[in-house]
């Protein structure tokens, strides 16, 4: 199989181009998952409205600025 300069020149074009959508595609999944991990974890306060981290897994979280309990997840009050 002869293969001319032009046609390597497509070829190596086409893979590289396959392999920066690749990669990509990869880091945008991971930075998708690593987002979620972190919301998942995310709090705001009811009262004060700061926003905070919490890794534990207690229904009650306590407000690192006010101390008031908040429930993790979302509220089912509109108030």
């Amino acid at each position: 199989m002869d293969l001319s300069l032009a046609d390597f020149v497509v070829l190596v074009v086409l893979g590289s181009s396959l392999l920066v959508l690749m990669f990509t595609a990869i880091s945008r999944s991971l930075h998708a998952r690593a987002e979620a991990r972190s919301a998942a974890s995310r709090v705001i306060c009811r009262l004060c409205l700061h926003a905070f981290e919490d890794h534990g897994h207690g229904k009650l979280v306590d407000c690192p600025q006010c101390g008031t309990a908040n429930e993790r997840g979302r509220s089912r009050r509109l108030g």
